[in-house]
């Protein structure tokens, strides 16, 4: 949720809220919503204009997670599930915000704009680091302290929600992701917790405006041998915050930080309402012009909240606003005062139950602890901090409380009203049959199926698409109608239509935002259920047919039949993904069979050489690390070459199927494929000069597809998975696949260029990229055919013919330069030779 300016309020006063702190041997709670949107913007940089690099974005979780183990921490992940009703006007803001990003891309310094597969991607990576994971039903915030609290130990996070919860937090701009080691020392020498010194303070606060959290993941270092009879502990340098430190000097009591949070603006209520009773505070705030007025606000109420207690303050406040926000505040209020020592939590028993060992480190609460504890509620608890060095110089002293709190004033007309706040259920679970909970715990379903069930909605957000055309998942909304017909359609629980005034039976529909045509606003469609599913759905067995259904009725052209026949002869993890790629194939307008191609090669790259030999895209550290291994490779192709030899297939590969080749391409292949294919995996210089080269037109077509994959991969997933669904980091890299589709967008022969110049080295991954695309040839529709111009592939391959003359010529025109040529092949090389044109050549050397 998030409460406005508190982060940089806290990083401008480090020296006094934050404290250094140690991070190892000890249970981590994990904003998993979080983390994965923080590393993918340090992951991608300002370059996110190509709709997703997952397998770079793949790799950073990973090495995440190893250090973290690296140093005995044992994560737990929470998921967002789906939004509230309250907050979907805050929704509503942030996706008109999205929307204009994608108006005017630019690929040089595009504003991050998140792809649509990054969760379920960073969710994949958690389960192969075998971190538990689970999604919840609303935001997480609730369930993240709870199991902090039920295991004492802090939440990782960069969200200000947690400055005011009720738990041990670690800032995640604060975690440097380096492992360091330390002696361990006897506790009668071991230092009390120290302040952070005022560079260490500079930095947390320099890290915040700049927005970096990761610098760069590394490990403890292999060469620093460690001393003989010497323990030693490794660890995480960080900054952890406990709420008694903005709780000192009685200036709050925990009853008064969710009124405070709601005065500073939050997303369930907007930050207008409260003008007028900032109208005379805020000018007594302070007069330095560096304080921005978010930070004036923060002083003001901290002053003010000081000599009040929690109920005169919330009646004070209340008495300033609409009647209509009244209400509104109240219940969130008294919402957050029950969350902030809510002991609900249906992570633990999820954990408890899916995992072995799942909590190795539950430490008690000390009596440190509890003492700071028991003063803060009492309001004696004393910090270091003083509220003199909080406030700028200059500033005035308080007025009376009276004083500062203005006149009732009318209400004012242009403020927006929030919407009605729905009953608040102190089990929100309550809200979901089991079934449901069954399948999202495990963060098997995305985080939109909550929003069908509860809210019947459907919010779309934008991806890196031509803004002039329609939204990218319009090509899949009609798996989207499936899918909702489903869930209202369980066999058991079918859900019951509505009655007009006349009686008659109304429409089962959900609303779809999505942004309108060619304007930067959102549009909310009614989108009814068109049919009926034919087969019946039981959420504990369902009937795979479904899925075929979805293809017999929404892709009429393409032989359903014989599609799901042919998938026995495709790998189990990409059946799926073609699927996609058929459906997408035969309904989007946009596609051709160069995006199919440049999809092909995605596929066949990532998923051999990244599995193969170590992952690496800088184009001069992969030289590093591997050039004398090139060198070597490329020295024994080029004499086999010079012989005539002709590499080949061992023979023991030749009597396995093409697919099951794979898993033995040779390393050697893998290298100097890679060394040719590097640069692609790059943003063109050209667009840092000429930007407006960049085509959105052929980024939209990869948007659609991308479209189609995370529908049917829900489907899939609602049928408790069918088939296996597509590891998108194994599978796209936005970046590779627009060079890729540029490449060849001017080339007359694509496979010809493919096995020449993409794929030379590697006969096995050239056959590979044959065997998908002849799987998909037989399944593309006549329409989308290409069409070869053969008096261009005539001309191609009469220069082809040209150059092979040529180069047959100037061999043997250096053949035919030297005379004795013939003379010195025919001679015996035990016979003396005498040089005529050598007077001394007849002397022998005795």
């Amino acid at each position: 949720m998030g409460v406005r300016g508190l982060t940089s309020y806290i990083a401008q006063r480090a020296e006094i809220y934050l404290k250094p702190y140690e991070l190892h041997s000890t249970a981590l709670v994990i904003d998993g919503d979080n983390l994965s949107c923080n590393l993918y913007k340090d992951v991608s940089g300002t370059y996110s204009a190509f709709g997703g690099d997952y397998d770079d974005f793949y790799r950073a979780v990973v090495q995440f997670f190893q250090v973290l183990a690296e140093c005995n921490i044992r994560p737990y992940v929470l998921m967002d599930g789906g939004y509230e009703e309250k907050k979907l006007q805050t929704v509503s803001t942030r996706l008109r915000g999205k929307i204009s990003v994608i108006k005017k891309i630019n690929p040089n310094a595009s504003i991050t704009l998140f792809p649509l597969h990054l969760k379920e991607v960073f969710v994949d990576a958690v389960r192969d680091c075998g971190v538990p994971v689970m999604r919840c039903v609303f935001e997480a915030d609730d369930e993240l302290a709870a199991l902090a609290r039920k295991l004492n130990c802090p939440v990782l996070s960069y969200d200000s929600d947690f400055y005011i919860h009720n738990v041990k937090y670690i800032p995640l701009i604060t975690l440097t992701v380096k492992v360091l080691t330390k002696q361990i020392k006897d506790k009668s020498n071991q230092k009390k917790s120290r302040d952070l010194r005022r560079n260490e303070a500079k930095h947390v606060e320099k890290r915040t405006k700049a927005n970096k959290i990761l610098n760069g993941i590394q490990t403890a270092s292999k060469t620093t041998p460690s001393k003989p009879n010497v323990k030693t502990y490794k660890y995480l340098d960080c900054c952890i915050y406990r709420v008694e430190h903005l709780c000192g000097r009685g200036t709050l009591s925990p009853e008064k930080l969710p009124l405070f949070a709601a005065l500073l603006g939050n997303d369930y209520i907007a930050r207008s309402a409260f003008r007028n009773f900032f109208a005379s505070g805020m000018g007594k705030a302070g007069r330095s012009r560096k304080l921005k007025q978010q930070q004036k606000r923060i002083q003001v109420t901290l002053k003010w909240l000081k000599e009040e207690t929690s109920e005169t303050a919330l009646a004070k406040v209340l008495s300033r606003l609409k009647k209509t926000q009244r209400e509104s505040l109240a219940s969130q209020v008294n919402a957050a005062i029950c969350g902030y020592s809510n002991e609900l939590c249906h992570a633990y028993d999820f954990f408890e139950e899916q995992y072995e060992n799942a909590f190795p480190y539950v430490e008690p609460v000390s009596e440190d602890e509890l003492s700071v504890e028991d003063e803060i509620n009492e309001g004696e608890y004393i910090s270091g901090d003083d509220d003199d060095e909080v406030a700028e110089e200059g500033q005035e002293e308080d007025p009376e409380p009276d004083e500062q709190v203005p006149e009732d004033p009318e209400e004012d007309e242009d403020d927006e009203e929030e919407a009605e706040e729905e009953v608040e259920v102190e089990d929100k679970t309550l809200l979901f049959p089991a079934w449901f909970l069954k399948k999202l715990y495990p963060a098997h379903l995305s985080r939109f199926f909550v929003d069908l069930v509860h809210l019947r909605k459907y919010i779309n957000n934008p991806q890196m698409e031509h803004f002039p055309y329609a939204d990218s998942n319009e090509l899949a909304l009609p798996i989207l109608n499936y899918v909702f017909s489903l869930l209202h359609h369980v066999e058991g629980e079918k859900t019951e239509p509505g009655l007009d005034e006349e009686g008659s039976p109304l429409p089962i529909e959900f609303t779809y935002l999505t942004r309108a045509l060619r304007v930067t606003n959102v549009r909310h469609y009614k989108m009814p259920i068109e049919k009926e599913p034919p087969y019946p759905f039981n959420p504990s067995s369902p009937d795979p047919r479904h899925l075929r259904h979805v293809f017999k009725s929404f892709v009429p052209h393409a032989d359903t039949d014989k599609l799901f026949e042919k998938l026995d002869k495709l790998p189990e993890d990409l059946r799926l993904y073609f699927l996609s790629i058929i459906y997408w194939i035969h309904r989007s307008e946009h596609c051709d069979q160069l995006h199919l191609h440049s999809l092909l090669l995605s596929l066949v790259v990532l998923r051999t050489i990244d599995v193969t030999i170590p992952a690496e895209r800088e184009v001069k550290e992969f030289k590093k690390r591997f050039g004398k291994i090139l060198k070597q490779e490329r020295a024994v192709r080029d004499k086999e070459l010079a012989e005539g030899v002709k590499r080949g297939i061992k023979p023991s590969l030749l009597e396995l199927s093409i697919p099951d080749r794979m898993p033995h391409v040779p390393k050697s292949d893998c290298y100097l494929t890679q060394e040719r294919l590097l640069p692609h995996f790059h943003m063109q210089e050209i667009f840092k000069k000429k930007f407006d080269l960049y085509s959105s037109t052929v980024i939209h077509s990869f948007a659609e597809f991308q479209a189609v994959v995370y529908q049917l991969s829900g489907l899939n997933a609602l049928l408790d998975f069918p088939l296996l669904n597509p590891r998108m980091n194994q599978l796209f890299c936005g970046a590779f696949l627009y060079n890729m589709y540029d490449l060849l967008k001017n080339r007359t022969d694509v496979r010809y260029h493919v096995e020449h110049f993409l794929l030379p080295d590697s006969k096995l991954m050239f056959d590979f990229y044959c065997y998908l695309y002849d799987w998909c040839e037989e399944f593309i529709p006549d329409w989308k055919v290409m069409e070869v111009d053969q008096s261009a592939l005539k001309a191609q391959q009469k220069k082809r013919v040209k150059k092979e003359r040529q180069a047959s010529r100037k061999a043997e025109s250096k053949a035919e330069s030297d005379p004795n040529a013939e003379l010195v092949k025919t001679a015996d090389p035990d016979e003396d030779f005498f040089d005529l044109n050598n007077k001394f050549c007849g002397l022998k050397v005795a």
